[in-house]
């Protein structure tokens, strides 16, 4: 992940501490979501992991633990990792729990024994953060994790509908001069073929679903759930 995004979160801790939706780009149109808006982003985590009492879950990019500490109250135990110093320490202050522990340190860049209590693991509204290079390398880390069973990524900028989003000619250029910069305004814009031949070269499997309808960010932005690809059948040996 690059120091770009880590300067734009530990600049975004200072200067919104008092306000943890805006610290973590919790906001549409400049303006914090709502706290309905908030209920659907941690009820899609729920949902897409089937999450039980005794899992043991991964928060990639968890940002201040905003998701965190609302999401560890339903499981075993959570690790957020955050690679912004001060996004970790507001967290530690302010949203901890016995069950939580929060971690400083670039997803892109885990110890190869990182994932090895957890079975599940999700990452929201951050992929675009990631060039291919780190996502692959995290795709293969997870999935050679002993009790990995699930993966959900959420928020996943769609390239086919970037012309969607930056719907007008002011837009466009606003988004090519913040590119040209190497400023970008969201990201890594991806498409569910890239994501799917990164997901198979690390030997897992994928499906892609569109967002909660009411979810502010469902019209440019996919979903996706990660397993361990099953092995294919076996053709009948005959007589």
């Amino acid at each position: 992940m690059s120091d770009y995004w880590k300067n734009h979160y530990d600049a975004n801790a200072e200067k919104f501490a008092d306000s943890p939706l805006k610290q973590v780009d919790r906001t549409i149109n400049g303006e914090e979501m709502s706290q309905a808006q908030l209920d659907l982003t941690i009820d899609a985590v729920v949902q897409a992991l089937d999450l039980q009492r005794g899992d043991r879950l991964v928060d990639l990019c968890c940002g201040n633990g905003l998701i965190t500490e609302a999401i560890a109250r339903q499981v075993e135990k959570i690790v957020g990792v955050d690679f912004s110093e001060k996004l970790v320490e507001f967290a530690r202050q302010s949203n901890s729990a016995p069950n939580i522990e929060y971690v400083v340190s670039d997803v892109s860049k885990l110890p190869s024994d990182f994932f090895g209590e957890a079975n599940k693991v999700y990452m929201r509204d951050s992929v675009s953060c990631l060039n291919s290079e780190g996502l692959s390398r995290l795709f293969r880390l997870i999935g050679g994790a002993a009790h990995f069973e699930k993966l959900y990524i959420a928020g996943v900028p769609d390239a086919d509908k970037l012309a969607v989003y930056y719907d007008d000619d002011e837009k466009m250029a606003f988004y090519r001069q913040r590119e040209a910069m190497g400023k970008p305004h969201i990201g890594t814009w991806w498409t569910e073929e890239e994501i799917r031949k990164l997901i198979e070269a690390a030997g897992l499997q994928v499906s892609f679903y569109a967002q909660h309808r009411e979810l502010a960010s469902a019209y440019y932005r996919f979903d996706c759930v990660i397993e361990r690809a099953r092995p294919a059948s076996q053709p009948d040996s005959g007589a």
